[in-house]
């Protein structure tokens, strides 16, 4: 299952988490993702949603969790 379909399915069933939770638990349930792949999905995330912190790390952060899950 494509990525953007996964978090859209995890918002959904989730309506009171937030952007960020909704794709790391995405990314969790799913197959590995490029780095490519997150950071499309990344842009449909508020900006509002991680704050002060940089995209970059934020980023950074989902692409872990996505290659260590194992």
């Amino acid at each position: 299952m494509k990525l953007r379909t996964r978090y859209f399915k995890v918002l959904k069933e989730n309506p009171y988490w937030s952007d960020t939770n909704c794709l790391a638990n995405a990314l969790l349930e799913g197959e590995e993702y490029s780095k490519t792949e997150i950071g499309r999905v990344f842009k449909l995330v508020d900006k509002k949603d991680y704050g002060g912190n940089s995209k970059d790390v934020v980023l950074d952060n989902l692409y872990r969790l996505n290659t260590d899950k194992k």
